[in-house]
């Protein structure tokens, strides 16, 4: 008999800002199954307590990893992962200047599904069996609030004009310009791209794009979506064809396919 159950929760307000969301997922169906996430301009953390997970990102597309701890970056397209029927797991979403405050340079990431002792060193490696030992979703989650509130007391604090830049493309969808942004900061745009790599993982170019595709990407998929063509004028896209274009390289499906859930 197939079943899913899934438990949420948000991090200890002191942790607004770095840690997003904490999920504890268990599935058992009859056979593989096989996901596709779509890009995404933020980082999620996985702890597979069943068998490993097979992932193939983006950067290695014809690479299958067995991964049972790992953090998937902001990506340019849909990473690929693969279990035999029976998962349980935590997973942690985290804003990208979270994680540049946990784990540093961050560019390194980008399109990259990484093992988290690469990513953490020994909090990395001891996670999984620490996370295991709990009995249940909410003392992993505190558990969870501990560990990132440990690792990032003393980090690195994010370029106030990286967080603005962030920040300004979140608020607009990604249809900020970046000559704007940059007017208003100061910077030249080969600085602002550099630093904005180091701390997001992306350039703002890529991040704006992807950012605007996660939006069209909710709307189509919301309790009472718009027309595609209504989705693409309010998200900023500048015809049919390059909104095709975007759902087609992000989420593997054109924009039809994605709104009826289909993949």
């Amino acid at each position: 008999m197939n079943s899913w159950e899934v438990v949420t929760a948000q991090p200890h307000a002191a942790l607004a800002g770095l840690v997003g969301e904490y999920a504890e997922f268990r599935e058992r169906v009859g056979g593989p199954v096989v996901r596709y996430e779509p890009a995404n301009a933020g980082v999620v953390l996985v702890v597979e307590f069943a068998d490993p997970l097979v992932v193939t990102d983006v950067a290695e597309p014809g690479v299958a990893r067995s991964l049972r701890a790992f953090a998937a970056g902001p990506s340019l397209g849909p990473t690929r992962t693969e279990h035999a029927g029976v998962q349980h797991c935590v997973q942690v979403r985290l804003p990208p200047l979270g994680l540049y405050r946990v784990a540093g340079d961050v560019s390194e990431l980008a399109d990259r599904a990484v093992g988290l002792p690469d990513l953490l060193g020994r909090a990395g490696r001891e996670l999984p069996e620490r996370l295991a030992a709990q009995g249940d979703p909410a003392s992993r989650f505190a558990l969870l609030d501990a560990l990132f509130g440990r690792a990032a007391v003393g980090g690195p604090e994010p370029d106030p004009e990286v967080a603005y830049a962030w920040r300004t493309l979140r608020r607009t969808g990604g249809t900020a310009g970046i000559g704007a942004i940059l007017a208003e900061i100061g910077w030249s745009r080969a600085r602002l791209a550099r630093r904005f790599r180091a701390q997001v993982g992306l350039t703002p170019k890529a991040a704006a794009r992807v950012i605007r595709f996660e939006r069209a990407a909710a709307l189509l998929r919301a309790p009472d979506p718009r027309p595609l063509s209504a989705v693409a004028l309010a998200c900023g896209y500048a015809d049919q064809a390059h909104f095709t274009r975007d759902f087609r390289e992000f989420a593997g499906r054109p924009p039809s396919a994605w709104a009826a859930g289909q993949g």
